[in-house]
């Protein structure tokens, strides 16, 4: 049997009079971080985790337009990859299966709903064949950094490796950045569309096995509950405003 661990007393942050303190909004994701992790490790019970997350959304989403966060239409979006020549969509950008996904599996869902971003790294050294340099990870929208991870190494059994979670506040979605070699962002902290979130690796269970590459998902939350959608449309959209891979 899972361990439940219930925390409804210690998710409230009060928003009176629509103002967000930045003390508040570090409180804000400090226990979004860790709301994510108890489900990433399934310790927490599945209600009690909606009605944390519900109360996130909201208060994210506010503090959000107090900061003066310029939201990030959709025709807008970055692409995720910066600082290489060329990037390879594994199975040509057919890898999305999202059947058997269910979020609050946690660390070991099923399914694959996200595109695994290749780079040109035929050493798997996590460095770009052609510049010589690594490879960014780059933030698709504004939004808040609300979890991260940047402790893994080859003895660590997470699937996912060092990852970045944003949340968008004008789609209310999630951006999951994961296998990432290393992360750049902290919790709590405010990214413009384009900015570093960390730099592309392959780290995590089986992907240190394997190539370098980003895997990049996008959970719209429903009634609080994150739901895969498929984004490969908007990714080659992104890709092809910058004429191929930003520079």
């Amino acid at each position: 049997m899972r361990k439940c661990l219930f925390i409804p007393a210690i998710i409230f942050i009060t928003t009176q009079n629509a103002y967000i303190s930045s003390q508040d909004k570090n409180d804000l994701a400090n226990r979004w971080q860790l709301t994510d992790t108890l489900i990433r490790d399934n310790r927490i019970d599945r209600e009690s985790a909606l009605d944390s997350l519900r109360t996130y959304i909201k208060i994210a989403e506010e503090y959000c337009k107090k900061a003066g966060v310029i939201f990030t239409n959709r025709k807008d979006w970055v692409f995720p990859i910066s600082g290489c020549t060329k990037t390879e969509y594994r199975s040509g950008g057919k890898d999305y299966k999202d059947e058997t996904f269910d979020y609050f599996q946690g660390g070991e869902y099923g399914g694959h709903p996200a595109h695994d971003i290749f780079i040109l790294d035929n050493d798997s050294n996590g460095i770009e064949d052609v510049t010589g340099k690594p490879v960014e990870a780059d933030a698709m929208v504004s939004g808040i950094i609300f979890s991260v991870y940047n402790l893994w190494q080859p003895d660590n059994i997470l699937r996912s490796g060092n990852y970045v979670k944003l949340f968008d506040p004008e789609s209310k979605a999630i951006f999951y950045y994961s296998h990432l070699d290393s992360v750049t962002v902290k919790i709590g902290q405010i990214v413009k569309a384009g900015d570093k979130v960390g730099i592309v690796g392959r780290t995590g269970r089986k992907a240190f096995r394997g190539k370098t590459h980003l895997h990049i998902a996008y959970y719209r939350f429903d009634n609080g509950y994150p739901k895969p959608v498929d984004i490969l449309n908007e990714l080659l959209e992104a890709e092809n405003r910058k004429g191929g891979i930003k520079k």
